[in-house]
Order: C-alpha cells, then structure tokens, then sequence
C-alpha cells in the first residue's frame, strides 16, 4: 500500500528537530565543580608510631607490719595527692608514740635534776666548800642526761614516723588501679606493691624520628639547647585527630643505631583521661611558627610533560590553564608555592570535558552555581 505523501514531510521535521536538539545540547557549557584557592598552614604529612607514656607512676607499697583495716579507693578512679588510700591498724603505734613521749618526759626530768645539782656544786667550790672532781662529776652526769633527752626524742620521733606510715597516701594526682591484698590481711615492707596510681594530666607521647628529620628541624631554629618550639598533634587508632597539640618537652641524647631513629617526648593536655598509658597512636610533627601558604584541593592538580597546572575560572566562566609550582602534599591538599592568588577558583571535576579557553558552567562541591 503506497505511504500517503503527507507523512513523508512529517518524519523529516521530526528528524530536523532531534538533530537541533541534539547540537543544541552537545553546545552547551559543560558542568565543572570548581573549588576556591585557599591560605591555610601545611604541616608535614610524615607519620610517626607514638606510645602513650606517664608522667608520673608510683607503686604503693606498705613500710610498717600490720592488720590492714582500710582499703579506700575504688580500683581505676581519679585519686587526688594526699588522699589515704590505705589504713594500717594504728593502735601499737600510737602506744610506741605514747611511751616514747613519756620518755622524753623524764629524760627532761632527770635532765633538769642533774643541771641543779651541777649550779649547787659550782656555786660550793666557789667557796672552796667541794673540790673540783666534784663540780667534775656533775658537770659529766648534765651531760650523759642531755644526751638521754636527745635519744628519747629521736625514739619519738621515730614512733611517730612509724605512726604516719600506717596510712598509706597518694603521692601524686592520677589514676589507681586494683588493690593486690584485701581489708584484714596481714602486710608489711615484703608484702609487695599494694596498688599502683598513674598521673593521666597531662600525658606523654613518646615517638621516634630520623636523624634527617630532627636535623631539619634543628636548622629551622625548632630545637635548640634553650628552648623547643616544635609541636606534635597526634591521631588515634580509629583515624580521627586528638583535640589538642602537644609541645614536644624532649629531645634524646644519642642516636639509635638499629634505627638511626632519635626519641622525642610530647606533652599533651588529658583531662578526660582519654589518653591511655601504652596507647599506640599516630604521631606528626607541626611547626608552631609555620605561615599559611596557598593550598588546592589534590584533584584540581594536573601534570603533563610541560609541568604542573590547573584549570583557573575567569568571571566570564571560561577557563584558563595556570602553571603552577608546588610544595608539601597534605591531607587531600597540595601547597601552591606560585601562579595563584588566594580567592580563585579551580576545577576540580569534569576535567575532562574542558580545555584551555572552555566556557563551562560551574558549581561548588555542594551542587550549588557559584559567583
């Protein structure tokens, strides 16, 4: 059956406008998500394994033999200096310190009778009433009696060292782990160490870098004999950043040979204890006196054979390749040293749909037109 010649016309006008639609859209500007040249700090990107170390631990351990009566801390939690962590019967120790003051007493006493009699004696040779051997022998007992006083203070002093002993206190701000005897048991100065307390704030991280590493930072002016301006920020085990930096507060004093690694030593604020003693974390270096430097997100930098560039948005949405020089490479970054200004914009997707000289329809990274 012949086609009606009226259809003919229709599909080549149906052709012609999905020709033009089809131009129409192969013209337009492509889309590009572009990002803002920024000033930020760039510090090194080199990792360090670090262990977190205590400022301070102490092991309790007993002085003086007895009953223990009180155990007064519950194991892991916060115990501040001078709190009695343990309590040894104190009675026969209070009796020494009551006997000994009661010696001293009457050494003094006594004491105090052998001076009369030497003033009696001297003022009787005075008129030749005593000879000298006499005021001799008085002057010897004034003496030995001294001496008595001086021993019975000693002893009570001694007891009542022996007395303090009885409580056992913290030493320092920190953290107590558990108790190794009960209340009721027996101990004394071979019973072992009874707890331990660990100071948690501030903390330690202990890490180790290379000998280039720390020559580095020694001509950058970061070590040296008077002071140490170097910082370490940390990360912990699930990747995310500790809160605050720490100050580096130490520098080891020879290098190890098996590494030719040298330690250096941070402290961190810690006051929620989130910071363990044996914790492995990640430790970086930070330059305290580091300036901000441009900086571009790592994926608007590209290479080709004439060096470093990246795509520059003009105010007319049409892009321009920009040489560039580069520096350090951190965190999803890379730092601008010349060719941008702070403020441009740079491509940093749909790179390749452009060329130098392209008029592109540009975005942010959250889908929205920009500027």
């Amino acid at each position: 059956m012949p086609i009606p010649r009226l259809v003919t016309p229709c599909l080549f006008t149906l052709c012609l406008g999905g020709t033009a639609a089809a131009q129409t859209q192969d013209d337009a500007a492509p889309g590009v998500v572009v990002a803002t040249v920024t000033s930020a700090v760039v510090q090194t990107a080199d990792a360090y394994v670090g262990r977190v170390i205590a400022q301070q631990r102490v092991d309790l351990q007993a002085r003086v033999e007895g009953i223990l009566q009180e155990v007064n801390f519950i194991p892991g939690s916060q115990v501040s200096k001078g709190d009695v962590l343990f309590r040894i019967e104190q009675d026969v120790y209070e009796a020494d310190v009551a006997s000994a003051r009661a010696s001293v007493t009457g050494a003094e006493a006594t004491a105090k009778g052998s001076d009369v009699v030497l003033k009696r004696n001297q003022n009787l040779l005075e008129k030749g009433d005593v000879p000298q051997s006499v005021v001799d022998g008085a002057l010897a007992d004034y003496g030995q009696d001294l001496a008595a006083v001086d021993q019975a203070k000693a002893a009570l002093k001694l007891a009542q060292i022996n007395l303090g002993y009885t409580e056992i206190t913290s030493p320092l701000d920190g953290r107590i782990d558990w108790s190794s005897v009960d209340a009721g048991n027996v101990i004394n100065s071979d019973s072992g160490v009874l707890a331990t307390v660990t100071s948690v704030d501030p903390i330690y991280v202990s890490f180790f870098v290379s000998e280039g590493t720390l020559i580095d930072v020694r001509k950058k002016g970061l070590i040296a004999d008077h002071a140490i301006k170097l910082k370490a920020r940390i990360h912990l085990s699930d990747g995310s950043e500790y809160g605050t930096s720490g100050q580096v507060i130490y520098v080891g004093t020879q290098v190890r040979q098996d590494t030719d690694t040298i330690e250096l030593r941070a402290s961190f604020a810690n006051p929620d204890g989130a910071l363990l003693p044996g914790q492995f974390v990640s430790a970086f270096l930070e330059d305290a006196g580091a300036t901000p430097s441009l900086t571009v997100p790592q994926s608007a930098l590209q290479l080709d054979k004439d060096g470093h560039f990246v795509f520059v948005l003009d105010d007319k949405n049409m892009v321009h390749r920009q040489p560039v020089d580069t520096g350090q490479q951190i965190a999803g970054a890379w730092q601008i040293t010349s060719g941008l200004k702070e403020g441009q914009k740079v491509v940093v997707q749909g790179l390749q749909k452009i060329h130098d000289g392209a008029t592109v329809t540009p975005v942010d990274a959250s889908g929205h037109p920009t500027q």
